[in-house]
Formats: structure tokens, C-alpha cells, sequence
């Protein structure tokens, strides 16, 4: 149901800001084990992830249906924007902002148009509503990594 989503994004969207800005800029910016992203840099995935997915929400609604559901890479994306080196407060409000967006263009949506079409690459169709939770779902995913200890961004 789309309005649970709408609730779980609301509801991070209070709590990720404080939470963030809590974390000391070296732990932000230091790599994960394993050399993985940096918990600044998860957070700037989340920003690309909202960037694509902002689109796509928009998108099915006016272009032909079953709408071609375009895979982005995220490595490409991460060098490209540099968040690593950014400050927390700028991929904060980044976040922030484009999740408000994300949120105006979801809480907008009718019935009729939670059932518009993607076709993935293996040939699968989902529908708008799917993606949508999908979306909170990898947000969630990747907050966890940020806030292992924090059971409220999961």
C-alpha cells in the first residue's frame, strides 16, 4: 500500500537529519571495511538512487506504457558526483530535498496511475506502486549500513 510508503519516507525524512548530522565528519567520510563506501557516500547513493527514481516516477505517467525501466550505474554515478568529498550538510540537504520532491510527486498519485507499467531488463513488467516501495525498500537497506545500531531507519 502506497500510503505506508508515503508514512516510512515521512517518518525518515524526521529522523536521518539529526541522525546524520550526529555522526563526526571522520566517520562519515571514513571507508567501511572491506574499502566499501564511506557512510557520506551511501548517503550520496541514496541522493543518485532519488535523482533516477524522482524521473521515473514522473516519467511513467506521460511517456508510453509499458515504460522501459533504464538501469543507471552506480559507481559511474558515485565518481561522477563526488560525494565522498562533499560535506554532510550538503548530501544531507540533497537527500532531504530530493525526497520532499519524491513525496509531493507520491502523495499526488491516483490508483489508476499506481498501476502504470515498467518493463525491466529480464523482460518483467512492475508496476509504479512496486517501485515505489522497492524504493523505500533500498533507502532502508542502505540506512541500515549508516545506522547498524538504529533500529528506527530500518
Amino acid at each position: 500500500m502506497v500510503q505506508t510508503t508515503i508514512s516510512g519516507l515521512q517518518s525518515l525524512l524526521k529522523e536521518v537529519p539529526a541522525a546524520f548530522i550526529s555522526i563526526s565528519p571522520e566517520e562519515a567520510a571514513a571507508p567501511r571495511p572491506g574499502g566499501k563506501w564511506s557512510k557520506l557516500q551511501l548517503l550520496g547513493h541514496l541522493c543518485d538512487s532519488a535523482v533516477n527514481n524522482l524521473s521515473r516516477f514522473i516519467k511513467v505517467q506521460y511517456e508510453p506504457q509499458p515504460l522501459r525501466l533504464a538501469l543507471y550505474d552506480q559507481n559511474e554515478w558515485m565518481a561522477a558526483q563526488q560525494h565522498g568529498s562533499a560535506t554532510q550538510e550538503e548530501v544531507l540537504a540533497l537527500w532531504v530535498g530530493l525526497n520532499q520532491a519524491i513525496l509531493r510527486v507520491i502523495s499526488g498519485l491516483t490508483s489508476d496511475q499506481l498501476r502504470l507499467v515498467f518493463l525491466k531488463e529480464s523482460g518483467e513488467t512492475v508496476t509504479l506502486q512496486w517501485l515505489i516501495e522497492d524504493y523505500l525498500e533500498h533507502m532502508k537497506h542502505h540506512l541500515g549500513q549508516i545506522f547498524p545500531d538504529d533500529s528506527r531507519m530500518i
